[in-house]
């Protein structure tokens, strides 16, 4: 494996994965939280983005039989995680086909997997909103789409 510079910025390069079928979507919370995410986590140096997601995948829920479909769009986000602490991150996300007879499982104690029906998407709430909106357009229009910071 080639060595890499650190980096100089601490941008979070983040791929995710809208795990669905025609009918179903499967997202993801910490235990005990109402809000969700979409599952996935960061990129690896080295790593292609398709194979951080399957890697991802495997790691939270543990099947190795993802199809990683189409790339649905990209949205930036900047979020607080403390008095005077902030992240940014730039989401890559990709249609992740649900495999027959999925079960809603987790290899990860502080995460759960949430199957929904495709039509209550609008009433959840998902972390980042932004992301949440591309994701409801794309549902629409089936076209990618870049949500920047704002």
């Amino acid at each position: 494996m080639p060595c890499f510079k650190p980096p100089k910025s601490s941008i979070h390069l983040i791929v995710r994965a809208f795990l669905t079928n025609d009918e179903e979507v499967v997202l993801c919370r910490v235990k005990g939280k109402e809000w969700f995410f979409l599952p996935g986590g960061h990129i690896e140096n080295g790593e292609s983005v398709k194979a951080a997601l399957v890697r991802e995948l495997c790691e939270e829920i543990g099947e190795d039989s993802y199809k990683v479909s189409s790339f649905l769009g990209a949205c930036e986000n900047i979020f607080s995680l403390g008095e005077n602490i902030s992240q940014q991150e730039i989401n890559l996300v990709f249609k992740v086909d649900l495999p027959k007879n999925f079960k809603t499982r987790t290899k990860e104690n502080d995460i759960e997997f949430v199957k929904f029906e495709k039509r209550e998407l609008g009433g959840l709430k998902i972390l980042h909103a932004a992301l949440k909106d591309g994701l409801l357009e794309w549902e629409k229009s089936k076209r990618t789409f870049f949500k920047e910071i704002s």
